[in-house]
């Protein structure tokens, strides 16, 4: 019986699985585009820079997915805008070129300070950036020194330098970029592109993956935590887009989802500790405040399930 009892159990999908659509969030203070994003350690959101008020900004914000609420921090120490950021495995987080910029900075959200950091070998904005899995930043593509670019460069926070990797298979700006849960890295679509490229940190080699439906760049991209990734909005095959999908690197495979609530290019992006996908800002016709929340749907297991099969082994 105790065998037919867990037998039963564990076919039974004992859990909770979300709703998939999106929800409105707080706006951000002002209209806001072409600026970074990344999820902090603590689950909260930094945005930073971008076009604000008819120019670049220095302007640095927080938001909080507990409270819905908004919060000013120290600012940059430059105004940056196509710029790139992600959050380190210290908790820190990274912040690289920009417009005619090859400066890096670091902010520490602890103290709530930035501290520079050595620059890019040269200028690069509208570029690729993730941390990877051993803590390093993979930087890819952009336009570098004026040219659009195949440059792939890692940045090591331990040492505070930089190393070339093997280049992209082609140039690349307005691409998307995240680390995968197995630790490689995906880049999707950019300027008149639906290609995608997966880069082996292991090996520093590219492999060519299935690609975008249609041509997409200025989009948003994180990776989910049952580890696929999300692509949203930018522009699909020429205009903005409410378009959004799912790239499943278990079957190589583009899986498509529930549109944005309004077309949408040029915003930020980030997966937050919740599963949920923080979107801001952007183009929504016109540079906007608006900010969008996407629960994937995705089935979470109870903890009973887990004690009951427990349980029911050791019977």
């Amino acid at each position: 019986m105790d065998a037919v009892a867990y037998a039963l159990a564990n076919a039974i999908p004992l859990g909770v699985t979300s709703v998939e659509g999106w929800t409105g969030k707080t706006a951000l203070p002002a209209t806001r585009g072409n600026h970074g994003q990344s999820t902090l350690s603590d689950g909260k959101v930094l945005v930073t820079g971008g076009y604000i008020a008819g120019a670049a900004s220095s302007d640095v914000r927080s938001y909080d997915p507990a409270t819905n609420a908004w919060t000013t921090k120290t600012g940059l120490p430059a105004t940056r805008m196509r710029h790139r950021q992600s959050t380190l495995s210290d908790g820190k987080v990274l912040v690289t070129g920009g417009e005619s910029a090859s400066t890096v900075y670091s902010y520490d959200p602890a103290t709530n300070a930035w501290t520079t950091k050595t620059a890019l070998p040269a200028t690069r904005y509208e570029h690729g950036q993730s941390t990877l899995s051993d803590g390093k930043v993979l930087v890819t593509g952009g336009v570098v020194s004026g040219y659009v670019s195949t440059d792939v460069g890692s940045y090591d926070p331990a040492t505070n330098a930089w190393t070339t990797k093997t280049a992209l298979p082609a140039g690349r700006r307005r691409h998307g970029q995240s680390t995968l849960s197995d630790g490689k890295v995906l880049v999707t679509g950019g300027e008149l592109a639906s290609t995608v490229y997966s880069y082996d940190p292991a090996t520093n080699a590219w492999t060519t993956k299935t690609a975008l439906p249609a041509t997409r760049q200025n989009h948003g991209q994180s990776t989910l935590s049952d580890g696929k990734v999300l692509v949203t909005g930018g522009e699909v095959a020429g205009p903005a887009s409410t378009d959004v999908g799912s790239y499943d690197p278990a079957t190589n495979a583009w899986t498509t989802k529930t549109g944005l609530p309004a077309a949408r290019t040029d915003h930020g992006q980030s997966t937050l500790s919740d599963g949920n996908v923080l979107v801001t800002g952007g183009v929504v016709g016109a540079f906007s405040n608006d900010v969008q929340s996407y629960d994937p749907g995705i089935f979470t297991p109870t903890s009973g399930r887990a004690a009951l099969l427990g349980y029911l082994a050791a019977t």
